[in-house]
């Protein structure tokens, strides 16, 4: 019972083997055959031989005697077809060269649903046994702790760099409102450069009005009468009222001329101080370390605003009461309102 056990295990391995070992282009014989070379039946021969290759020689030990002799026979016709191919001989085809080709190469396609249905179960049993399944679970192990440790170390980083996100949003937050308290400041500047312009063109015409005063007050003295008027006191009396107005006109010029350039410059100079007061508002503001400090220097900055403010025109600074800033009588205005 052994021996045949053995035996029939040797049959199934050289038959298999055989198979699986077998070159495909060996079918085709075109040197032979020369137009009638069997080029199609590569592709059948080939698919065949993989389905014999699935099935490992190693594993034939297992099986019992009716198996390998099932796997013997199957390998063994397949073999013996291909012998057909090769012992295929032209002159003897019958009945026509043509029909007896397509007869052997649909008789190889047709084989592999017979050969597939003798030797799939055997098939599934070898690469049963060729899964080392104790592996592959390990193996599935070790993939999940390593997707766990990426997921982990993966959420890690996301916390991170949204704690890194979120402090950059505070500081952007924080910019974009100095950045709306700041940007109010441009109004002033804009004020402040046109009083500047405006300041130097009267200055100009302050010198220059000035030199005129100078020259015809110098002028003047040589000046003792008028061609074409009247000689004598009448005449004298004439051209010192006409001095006198023409001086004073000139005089008057050089005073408007001054007040205008005084009074540019000192709102150049209110502008400037209201621009750097609201430019500097935020961080001042932030400096302080509560809110009722914060409060009074948001007071002072309202003050410096919106408080009246000198027009340059008058000889001093007129008198201004010490006004209420705004943000202290609108809490008072809706308190009040809240009572009634």
């Amino acid at each position: 019972m052994v021996d045949n056990q053995d035996d029939s295990l040797s049959e199934a391995e050289n038959a298999l083997e055989r198979v699986q070992n077998y070159d495909p282009q060996k079918l085709v014989r075109r040197d032979e055959l020369g137009k009638y070379a069997f080029s199609a039946a590569v592709g059948p021969a080939k698919r065949l031989i993989s389905l014999f290759e699935v099935l490992s020689a190693s594993h034939l030990e297992y099986f019992p005697t009716q198996q390998l002799n099932l796997v013997r026979d199957t390998a063994n016709t397949v073999y013996n077809i291909f012998g057909e191919f090769e012992n295929f001989d032209v002159e003897s085809a019958q009945p026509s060269v043509s029909d007896a080709q397509t007869a052997l190469i649909s008789k190889l396609t047709t084989q592999y649903q017979h050969v597939f249905n003798q030797l799939s179960p055997l098939i599934a049993f070898s690469t049963a046994r060729a899964q080392d399944f104790s592996a592959l679970e390990r193996d599935a192990r070790a993939a999940t702790q390593a997707a766990k440790d990426q997921a982990n170390s993966l959420v890690s980083a996301l916390k991170g760099q949204k704690d890194t996100a979120d402090a950059i949003l505070a500081e952007v937050r924080s910019a974009a409102a100095e950045q709306g308290v700041s940007k109010q400041a441009i109004h002033f500047k804009n004020e402040a450069d046109k009083h500047h312009d405006e300041s130097q063109i009267w200055l100009k015409r302050t010198i220059l009005s000035s030199v005129v005063l100078v020259v015809y007050a110098f002028a003047s003295i040589f000046i003792h009468n008028i061609p074409g008027t009247m000689a004598g006191p009448y005449g004298a009396i004439q051209l010192g009222i006409s001095k006198v107005l023409i001086f004073g006109v000139i005089a008057y010029s050089v005073l408007l001329c001054a007040r205008n350039f005084l009074s540019h410059k000192h709102n150049e100079i209110i502008n400037r101080h209201r621009q750097n007061a609201l430019a500097t508002f935020t961080a001042l503001a932030e400096a302080t370390s509560d809110a009722a400090s914060s409060d009074i220097v948001l007071s002072h900055a309202a003050a410096c605003i919106f408080s009246p403010q000198e027009t340059g025109y008058t000889k001093g600074d007129a008198a201004h009461p010490d006004g209420v800033p705004a943000l202290q009588i609108l809490p008072r205005i809706g308190g009040m309102a809240s009572a009634q």
